[in-house]
């Protein structure tokens, strides 16, 4: 019978997924097939970032597609963070971007930007092998994630992506658990690269982080609930509690450069709008694709 979850203190030594180099290898050719990479400065910015090392923390047990996938989702969350940070509010894209997560996996509109294709091509690297009930979760959040900007801006759409990376889903019978959606609640991880949390307000999270955790062991040790349901319980809160725990310094789980990709500028600091219809890397007005060096889909 596997463990319930632990209710420890927040992990502090560090684990790192060892097809890391494998999945930086694989962001950087999908962040320069879906054009979100526009130069070459920005290119150099996004290799020192060191996304895929950072994903590798926090999905330590991913398989290697998997974490691949992961990653570039994580990054397209960072950049759609920097180009919504222009805006102060909820930007007005994003009510579109739904329109690229069809729930039936099927054809989506065509992508007439760099954030529309990519987030519509890491909705077909994960939502197949997704059950309905856990896609129709994730629109929902991803729509109040992206609608509601800043306010709202609970990353619930990556709590969602946890069991994608992890190869499980939480069932029914312990989401409705009021201690789970505590757990859940606690943790309310802002979106990646909001990094103007407070010491003092980040340990008071990780404490009430801690204080349901605890709760939520308590609430499953006496039930009868199946083998795999307590597993997928474990293997959640496990990886909340990665996210919650930081480094072994305490700072917090944040990329370098304060969690920002900075890719909206190119060499000369001119402004690139990712919003622009822009064809991928590797096209060229009036030429098409460059021969024999990029394959798209």
């Amino acid at each position: 019978m596997p463990t319930t979850p632990s209710h420890r203190p927040a992990v502090t030594g560090l684990r790192t997924n060892p097809h890391a180099a494998e999945a930086a290898v694989f962001v950087d050719r999908w962040v320069r097939r879906t054009g979100l990479i526009q130069s070459f400065s920005a290119q150099r910015r996004f290799r020192r970032a060191g996304c895929a090392e950072f994903a590798a923390r926090v999905m330590p047990d991913a398989e290697c597609g998997r974490l691949k996938r992961g990653t570039a989702w994580l990054v397209w969350f960072f950049i759609f963070h920097d180009r919504s940070e222009e805006y102060g509010q909820s930007p007005p894209f994003a009510d579109a971007l739904l329109d690229f997560l069809p729930p039936d996996t099927g054809r989506t509109p065509p992508a007439r930007t760099a954030l529309e294709r990519g987030l519509a091509d890491a909705w077909r690297m994960v939502a197949p092998v997704m059950s309905p009930r856990w896609r129709e979760r994730f629109l929902g959040h991803f729509g109040e994630f992206t609608g509601s900007w800043p306010a709202g801006s609970a990353a619930r759409p990556l709590f969602d992506l946890i069991e994608y990376t992890g190869g499980f889903e939480v069932p029914p019978e312990v989401r409705e658990l009021p201690s789970f959606r505590a757990v859940d609640a606690a943790a309310a991880l802002r979106c990646p690269g909001q990094c103007e949390l407070s010491p003092e307000l980040l340990a008071s999270r990780r404490k009430a982080f801690r204080r349901a955790l605890s709760t939520l062991h308590r609430d499953l040790a006496p039930r009868r609930l199946p083998a795999e349901a307590v597993s997928a319980a474990s293997a959640y809160t496990e990886a909340l509690t990665l996210w919650m725990g930081g480094p072994p310094g305490g700072a917090g789980e944040l990329p370098p450069a304060g969690g920002r990709l900075i890719l909206t500028e190119d060499i000369t600091g001119t402004p690139v709008d990712l919003l622009r219809p822009r064809r991928p890397a590797g096209w060229h007005e009036g030429v098409g694709k460059v021969s024999g060096t990029l394959r798209t889909k």
